[in-house]
């Protein structure tokens, strides 16, 4: 990244219908970056537009310039991904020249899945909120810009899982064809490391207990912890009042 841009911005396509693929990106970003990065859920009833397609973020990525306010760099990313690479490497795009970055040997619609915005770049001023809501132009197809407008990333950061032989633990996985949440991709190729990070990102398999260790504000009474406003240091007793909770609490250990 340059020294004007100390934090990698990312933006996440939201499909209310399906949070835990937002989550379990999200979590593989953050375990694999090595550095600092910002990541935002575009969730279209917090913008400016209402446009819909098949997804509800069909037509938000392209508000991404505009929320940047023109400046810098940033990735969109669909929420059917993951990083199994760190995705810091995809900084190594960045350049003045290009207003956009895909992977260009997928099908059109695809390439629009994974894009790394040059915010600045004069073309880009055309992405606003009023001409994604309206224009009846392919998007997809990237309409705004010529051909000498567009970098070409390595393929490795847009594998299409099951339809293209993937690299493997390198680069972006795309699950295009539903992530391994469902009954009939859950055998997918790469879904077990998938599965595996969504349930770091949900799952709780300790108790609170065991996570945070003892409140500050915590005593300890026959080897359970205790709010310590029940507590009376001076007196090394109960104080008045608080005998039903401590007993409840007590009993429940």
């Amino acid at each position: 990244m340059s020294q004007s841009e100390n934090v990698f911005r990312v933006f996440i396509g939201y499909d209310e219908r399906q949070a835990v693929s937002y989550t379990a990106l999200q979590q593989s970003i953050l375990e694999t970056a090595s550095q600092p990065i910002s990541v935002t859920p575009l969730i279209l009833n917090t913008l400016p537009i209402t446009r819909r397609g098949l997804t509800p973020f069909t037509f938000s990525r392209f508000l991404v310039p505009w929320l940047c306010n023109y400046q810098g760099h940033a990735l969109f990313l669909d929420a059917d991904m993951f990083l199994v690479s760190d995705i810091c490497e995809m900084t190594r795009y960045f350049n003045d020249e290009h207003a956009i970055s895909v992977v260009r040997s997928i099908a059109q619609f695809e390439q629009s899945s994974v894009m790394l915005f040059n915010n600045a770049h004069p073309k880009n001023r055309t992405l606003t909120p009023d001409f994604i809501e309206n224009t009846e132009e392919n998007m997809h197809g990237l309409c705004w810009l010529d051909e000498a407008d567009i970098g070409e990333m390595d393929r490795k950061w847009n594998q299409l899982v099951g339809y293209q032989d993937c690299q493997g633990m390198s680069g972006n996985l795309h699950f295009t064809m539903g992530v391994p949440a469902f009954p009939e991709t859950s055998t997918s190729e790469f879904g077990q490391i998938w599965t595996d990070c969504a349930k770091r990102a949900i799952g709780v398999t300790k108790t609170w207990g065991e996570i945070m260790g003892p409140s500050v504000h915590a005593v300890k009474l026959n080897d359970t912890f205790l709010p310590k406003y029940v507590w009376d240091e001076g007196s090394q007793s109960i104080r008045p009042g608080h005998e039903d909770l401590v007993g409840g609490l007590l009993n429940l250990h």
